[in-house]
């Protein structure tokens, strides 16, 4: 397949569908030796408002907080990764995640091979009331079937209060189970697969998917999923909410 060019990747204005034989690896500066794979980034479609990549640290690498100050989410993926922040300092493993905010300084690094998923976004702040470090691990969170559906299942990695500009959660599905109807709002997402495999509409297109595939949804893109094969399938998701749209613009 690939030797002919041919990629279930595709990218269109709204929305784009980006699959691990099309990932092309970067450096940044704060990430020191870690192998960058830049997944949605503002030059994508018709432009998003947040970064998403994936660090793959080689055994020994360190990373510093963001160069320009941004708010920072880190899900591990793979491995074992240590983060100092506040003068605390914990050991984070598959599916443990830290939000670190705007201007906080911290260090991670990691004494063996790991991969983490990272989004990050400029801070936009609504009232005096700040965002704190969270920590947490995505299995021990709350688990809350969606529209009543015990086949699809929410999980909330972010406390869901107004200080907050974004959310990020997971969402599960049973083998067959969808999302109740098609979907079209002002958030835009960045997703990320983290189990199984399902079809995913977007815009008007059908595109099936599977583990490892990284998805942008602009604004107002229509979206639903359904859950193929014999096992659950589970996504990451970041979304931006609690802030009016107009404070966005430039």
């Amino acid at each position: 397949m690939k030797h002919l060019g041919l990629t279930r990747s595709r990218h269109l204005p709204d929305h784009a569908l980006i699959t691990p034989d099309t990932f092309v690896r970067t450096r940044l500066a704060e990430w020191g030796d870690a192998g960058i794979v830049l997944h949605v980034t503002p030059v994508i479609g018709s432009g998003a408002r947040f970064v998403q990549f994936t660090a793959e640290l080689p055994a020994g690498s360190r990373a510093g907080e963001p160069l320009n100050g941004y708010q920072r989410f880190v899900f591990v993926l793979e491995g074992r990764v240590t983060v100092s922040v506040g003068g605390e300092t914990r050991e984070l493993g598959e599916y443990d995640y830290v939000y670190l905010p705007a201007g906080t300084p911290h260090t991670l690094s990691s004494a063996e091979a790991a991969r983490v998923s990272v989004f990050e976004k400029p801070f936009q702040p609504a009232g005096e009331v700040l965002p704190a470090v969270c920590w947490g691990n995505e299995r021990q969170q709350a688990a809350t079937p969606f529209e009543g559906d015990d086949g699809v299942i929410a999980r909330k990695l972010l406390p869901d209060e107004p200080q907050f500009d974004f959310m990020v959660s997971t969402m599960s599905f049973a083998p067959g189970a969808s999302l109740p109807y098609t979907e079209v709002h002002y958030m835009e997402h960045g997703l990320l697969m983290l189990e199984g495999e399902g079809l995913y509409k977007l815009g008007e297109q059908y595109y099936p998917v599977q583990t490892g595939d990284v998805i942008w949804m602009g604004a107002h893109c229509p979206q639903w999923y359904a859950a193929l094969g014999k096992q659950w399938s589970k996504y990451l998701l970041y979304k931006d909410m609690n802030r009016h749209p107009l404070t966005s613009l430039g």
